[in-house]
This record gives C-alpha cells, sequence and structure tokens, in this order.
C-alpha cells in the first residue's frame, strides 16, 4: 500500500494511524526450549504422527514441507498463538475483521464505558485520487462530520441520553483499539483473505502490519505468502 496522502491527515481533528505491538507469543518452556523455538513448535509436534526427530533447522525446513502440500498440513500451527495490541482502527473494520472466528479472539475498547466524547478517528487514504486538492476536500469534509459527530453526542448526553444512545451518532471512521488473540493457524487464512489487493484498504493496511511482525518471529510459517504483501 503505497499512502501518498498520509501527510494530509497529519493535522486533522483527532486523526490518529494503525500501531500494531506483538504482545507474546507461545514460547517451549523446561526441557522443550532446548528442542524447538516458537517458530519450530508446529513441526515440532507434527513430528508426533511419524515419531521422527529433527534439529530446529530441520524443523524450519518442515514447517514449509507442510505449508507447501495440496492441501497444507496445517492443524500444528495451532500450537503457536499470537497476542497483539491494535489501535488506530475503525469500527467498520472491526465489522468485517470479526467475520474470522476460528481460533480468533479480541477484546475491544468499549463505548458502553468509555465515553464516547473522547473518540480519535481513523481518515481515509484515498490512494486511488491523483489530485491532492481533492484529496484535501474530502478530508476536510471528513473532518467536519467528526467534528460534528463529538458535538452532537456532547448535546446527547447533557439532555440526560446514556452513552449507549449517544454514541449511535458516531461515523464509522471512528478510532477504537483491542487486544487480538489468534493462533498461526487462523492468522494465516486472514492473511490469504485480507493481503490481497481485492481486499478493503483498512483491513489490507492492518494485515500487513501484522504480515510483518510475523515474518520477524515465525518467518517459515509466513514466508509463502509474501507474494500477496505487494
Amino acid at each position: 500500500m503505497i499512502d501518498r496522502w498520509k501527510h494530509l491527515r497529519k493535522n486533522l481533528f483527532r486523526a490518529v494511524e494503525p500501531e500494531v505491538k506483538l504482545v507474546a507469543i507461545t514460547q517451549p518452556v523446561d526441557e522443550y526450549s532446548n528442542l524447538c523455538t516458537s517458530e519450530t513448535l508446529p513441526a515440532f509436534t507434527a513430528r508426533e504422527s511419524h515419531e521422527s526427530k529433527g534439529t530446529i533447522e530441520d524443523d524450519k525446513r518442515l514447517n514449509r514441507k507442510l505449508l507447501s502440500l495440496d492441501p497444507p498440513h496445517d492443524t500444528p500451527l495451532q500450537a503457536v498463538t499470537f497476542v497483539f495490541y491494535v489501535k488506530g482502527v475503525t469500527k467498520s473494520l472491526q465489522a468485517q475483521w470479526t467475520r474470522h472466528k476460528i481460533g480468533v479472539g479480541w477484546t475491544f475498547r468499549s463505548t458502553r464505558y468509555v465515553p464516547a466524547d473522547e473518540n480519535k478517528f481513523v481518515y481515509p487514504t484515498y490512494d486511488y485520487i491523483d489530485e491532492e486538492e481533492k484529496v484535501r476536500k474530502l478530508l476536510t469534509l471528513d473532518e467536519e462530520m467528526a467534528k460534528k459527530a463529538i458535538e452532537i453526542f456532547g448535546l446527547k448526553r447533557s439532555l440526560g441520553a446514556t452513552k449507549e444512545d449517544s454514541r449511535r451518532v458516531m461515523p464509522v471512521e471512528f478510532a477504537t483499539s483491542c487486544f487480538f488473540y489468534v493462533n498461526a493457524r487462523a492468522l494465516r487464512h486472514q492473511l490469504h483473505l485480507r493481503l490481497r489487493k481485492a481486499a478493503e484498504w483498512e483491513i489490507r493496511r492492518l494485515t500487513q502490519m501484522l504480515f510483518d511482525i510475523c515474518m520477524k518471529w515465525t518467518p517459515s510459517l509466513f514466508e509463502d505468502l509474501t507474494e500477496l504483501r505487494r
């Protein structure tokens, strides 16, 4: 993703950009810490079916072999679970993202409890528009809508409406945050679908960030998807 108009969003009203951090990853313990790593745990456990043994480098190669099969033998990938902290994404993205069900969980910021007048906003990239002046005008419209939503939320609260009823005026671009729990098998499913150019820009951008982190920690489990990242 090029995101060539990012500089135009920098000073917009309560503008935020997405951030993704890895909080935790499954780690072998006790005697197993000398036999495998987070990355090689899938292959290490897969060897039980044949009672075979190998080195850590052997298991990296076995990871690749398991994923190259048709269909892939990806059940052992459930051995590795990631916990990510994600912020600067919209409620619109949340609605798409939570359709991925198996082996996945979230704890999202809730505006039932957090006042929505503290909301920040994720503005569109408009990468498909070539004229900067048009992008400026579009972002101005988005910014005006965000400011108006905060104003109306405050008015509704002042008239006695609950946070739950008042938050209904918020546009889908208001920002949220979450902890994301996912095993490697389920994450590969998301990467397959959402790294593609046909995916909506925001969830594709997030998925690229997730992929980049996974490639740093467990490359042999995800490197076959590199072409989709481009």
